[in-house]
């Protein structure tokens, strides 16, 4: 039974992340992102052109963050079956548990942004709003940890058959590279290096959504065998 609970909340992860594309492009309006250098008025304008969507898409959003958490536990059941890894399995659950509160803080600085936008300066709704994309993008050291967790735990799997495939390792530590870019966009307001540019921000969450896949299906699998073999995951 385990074993099907654990199969059910591993995909989260994949869910979370389809919401979030979703609600950002279809709803709010907020992907492709502004650009850092955009004006006062040219943010409070954003705002204007559907506040009821975008104040919905952001408890949506909130909402979906929290879906990181049962799919971090559900990898954490296959990692603990891994001798010598069971504080990786630890470290990467905390891990991806604060990486869904740093993704529920830039939305909560979104949603006062989109509070009271027509009531005072637009200055104030642009220091909002830059706060939430610095945040948002800046803050990805504790999935980076999560990552390189799991990277470890698959190298120490020595079995015949391990748990999950060596080439997950692998595109988790490209993962864990790509999105390394999006820490610094606090340095550059244009460019590729910006919150809006291809290294800034694209490549790190086409690596992030890829990698969330991947390893939800090879979970989804070792679970699978788990079930075929009537044995209960950690």
């Amino acid at each position: 039974m385990e074993a099907r609970v654990q199969r059910v909340m591993i995909w989260c992860g994949p869910v979370m992340v389809a919401v979030w594309f979703a609600i950002f492009i279809f709803v709010m309006g907020y992907f492709p992102p502004s650009r850092p250098s955009a004006t006062a008025e040219e943010i409070r304008a954003l705002y204007e052109a559907k506040p009821n969507l975008i104040k919905l898409g952001l408890v949506v959003v909130m909402a979906a963050s929290a879906l990181l958490v049962p799919w971090a536990a559900a990898i954490s059941g296959q990692l603990r079956r891994i001798d010598g890894a069971k504080a990786l399995a630890a470290v990467q659950f905390v891990s991806c548990g604060l990486l869904s509160l740093e993704f529920i803080t830039p939305i909560g600085v979104w949603m006062a942004a989109a509070f009271r936008f027509d009531g005072r300066a637009a200055e104030i709704t642009e220091a909002l709003h830059d706060l939430g994309w610095i945040l948002f993008v800046t803050v990805i050291w504790s999935v980076w940890v999560q990552m390189w967790c799991i990277v470890i735990a698959i190298f120490l799997d020595r079995r015949p058959e391990p748990v999950l495939p060596r080439w997950l390792a692998y595109l988790t530590a490209w993962a864990a590279l790509l999105i390394t870019p999006a820490g610094v966009v606090l340095f550059f307001k244009v460019g590729p290096f910006a919150w809006n540019g291809v290294v800034g921000i694209y490549i790190p969450l086409a690596a992030f959504a890829i990698w969330v896949g991947a390893i939800s299906y090879q979970v989804h699998k070792a679970l699978g065998r788990q079930i075929a073999e009537g044995s209960e995951p950690g």
